[in-house]
């Protein structure tokens, strides 16, 4: 007996694959893909600003990078003794100015060079809420924990995120053409918003990203949102917190992103490097003894061979 609706995937193209970079933007989700990238050797960059939730974040800092426009100490502010700026994440934060600012212009030019390297840009937006510095007059990546009295908090609305991700593509594709676009919404719901308000978040940007998708050829949506919705529609499936998937849940969604969309050749390669890890993360009962080292010279053999056929790929 059928227990769960499923949600069938084939090939596209252009597909991922080795000789080509890919860049992640976005939510925590996005981090989970990226750390598959990551053990299997698949070229990546991964948020250079830290986790974005929101599209308009996304929007500020791809044309930042893209036009080139550096940090100065007038995007900085301060909070006790940290520095930080509202464009990204508080992994960019710290006490002293200077290094924040370095870390930022640093960041810039890693995500410029993704933005004109990447063969795929993978964008994944978590909520449609943002919240508008009353003060500077700019929507924020993060709050980093300022009172709520110098935000307006608003629900951005399906044509404000259409109009961001259509601007986003046009950045991007004015400069780097050949570059293909896959959205996703995260399935990782924001529930101090409200379970209500959370809704018609993920609605917004479900109705917005398909607009793109359906006026851009470059463009394609991932239903990572209705792989836990619904084919995994059970807490099993998430952690302790009842909000963000389990182990179980990522690899099943990293298993239906890899049948899509990683090129079938290297689907074949990670189950080469996939081995190759293992065994490099094997720990001998007895270190030094004649089968440990029978085990490690076979090993290094198994890797010079790899290396010399695969010099691309770093492993």
């Amino acid at each position: 007996m059928k227990r769960s609706t499923t949600i069938p995937f084939t090939p596209q193209s252009p597909a991922i694959d080795h000789h080509g970079s890919s860049l992640f933007l976005g939510s925590c989700f996005a981090i989970n893909m990226a750390e598959k990238f990551d053990f299997f050797s698949l070229p990546y960059t991964a948020n250079p600003f830290g986790v974005l939730f929101q599209p308009l974040a996304i929007e500020s800092l791809v044309e930042r990078a893209l036009k080139q426009q550096v940090f100065t100490e007038l995007d900085l502010d301060q909070r006790d003794d940290i520095w930080y700026s509202f464009s990204a994440h508080t992994s960019q934060s710290g006490v002293d100015k200077h290094a924040v600012l370095d870390g930022l212009n640093s960041a810039l030019k890693d995500l410029r060079f993704a933005l004109l390297e990447s063969k795929h840009i993978i964008i994944t937006l978590g909520t449609a809420w943002a919240y508008k510095h009353l003060e500077r007059g700019q929507y924020v990546a993060n709050c980093h924990k300022q009172p709520g009295g110098v935000f307006n908090k608003e629900l951005l609305s399906t044509k404000e995120i259409e109009r961001s991700l259509h601007h986003i593509c046009s950045l991007v594709h004015a400069q780097n053409p050949e570059a293909t676009f896959l959205f996703t919404v995260s399935p990782v719901r924001h529930i101090k918003d409200g379970i209500v308000e959370n809704s018609r978040s993920k609605a917004h940007l479900l109705a917005a990203v398909h607009q793109v998708v359906d006026q851009n050829e470059r463009a394609h949506y991932f239903p990572a949102y209705e792989l836990l919705m619904d084919e995994l529609r059970d807490y099993r499936y998430y952690g302790s917190d009842l909000i963000h998937p389990n182990t179980q849940a990522v690899v099943h969604v990293w298993d239906c992103f890899k049948t899509a969309w990683v090129a079938q050749d290297s689907q074949e390669l990670m189950d080469t490097i996939g081995g190759l890890k293992a065994a490099m993360n094997h720990r001998s009962q007895i270190p030094g003894s004649n089968a440990d080292r029978d085990f490690k010279r076979k090993l290094q053999e198994r890797l010079e061979v790899f290396r010399t056929k695969h010099p691309h790929i770093s492993i």
